[in-house]
């Protein structure tokens, strides 16, 4: 009881960075299909290997053994050419719920990747493509964004800690597929992973000044917070993620896994969530890095309670 007194206090304590959220996109997969796409409710999920993909209520399950090579994933919460821009203040919040089933291995690779992005001069893909540069003319080659890169493993005799970076290559033409094409840190808690039990991720996007995006990653399961990681994009201060601009556009949502060797056989994913927090007063990175841990606390305490 103590436990979750103190991470609702938590909440309670960062409310005014979201009380006024908007949902840009809920999608728990209700109707068993992926074809849709009615904002804020449904956005239509493309692949790169469609005859892995399962639908059922409530579940988008992807078999990467059905074919060999890296396996792709994405939707897009915005219309093509209305893509979310964050004024300073303003949050962007990814909320990712997905089970590793079937099998999972024991690897440091850092093969489960995801991350926001918008390509500012091409059509959205809105097809199922098996391509890292998203297809003929590769468009997702001057794609910007933020990713994170993690290992899903049993952690038997190898463990990693989560990767946050900045696209900084615009000439690389694998939006995710190549670590080169990001500036990143590792950190957090090393993240050991059970067959058949479901995960909350958190990307958190703040832009705290007209310069400056602060990035928060967190991971929970059931029992709380497993691991959080932040980065602080500043071109023009210590500019750890180089000189290039900040990201401030943001309108895909986009997964690499490798191989299922170096993830799970499947991945079932239960909701994708996008929140857009307008003109709220900005908390300080620490702060934010307690907001994904709280939010994702709160989901493992509800769920648990649910039991």
């Amino acid at each position: 009881m103590i436990r979750r007194s103190l991470v609702f206090s938590g909440v309670i304590a960062l409310m005014p960075a979201i009380s006024s959220a908007a949902v840009i996109l809920d999608d728990t997969f209700a109707d068993g299909s992926r074809g849709e796409t009615s904002l804020p409710n449904e956005s239509a999920v493309w692949a790169s290997h469609a005859g892995g993909v399962t639908m059922g209520a409530g579940s988008l399950a992807f078999n990467q053994t059905t074919s060999s090579g890296s396996q792709k994933l994405w939707t897009h919460f915005a219309a093509d050419g209305a893509e979310i821009e964050l004024a300073v203040g303003d949050q962007l919040i990814a909320t990712i719920d997905f089970t590793p089933r079937v099998a999972l291995y024991d690897n440091s690779s850092t093969s489960f990747r995801f991350g926001l992005f918008n390509d500012p001069t091409d059509p959205q893909v809105a097809s199922d493509t098996n391509s890292d540069g998203g297809g003929s003319g590769a468009p997702w080659t001057d794609s910007t964004g933020y990713a994170v890169q993690i290992a899903l493993t049993t952690g038997a005799t190898a463990s990693n800690n989560a990767s946050v970076g900045k696209r900084t290559d615009q000439a690389n033409s694998s939006l995710l597929g190549s670590s080169g094409a990001y500036t990143s840190t590792s950190g957090g808690a090393q993240i050991v992973n059970v067959l058949d039990t479901q995960y909350t991720m958190t990307l958190a996007l703040t832009r705290s000044a007209a310069d400056v995006m602060d990035v928060a990653f967190s991971i929970a399961d059931a029992g709380g917070v497993i691991s959080t990681h932040s980065i602080t994009d500043d071109p023009n201060g210590v500019a750890a993620f180089g000189t290039g601009p900040i990201a401030t556009k943001f309108e895909q949502l986009f997964f690499r896994f490798s191989n299922n060797t170096t993830t799970a056989d499947v991945i079932d994913f239960g909701r994708f969530k996008i929140e857009h927090v307008q003109g709220q007063a900005v908390p300080e990175p620490a702060s934010l890095a307690l907001l994904g841990l709280c939010g994702a606390a709160a989901v493992a305490v509800r769920r648990r309670k649910s039991m």
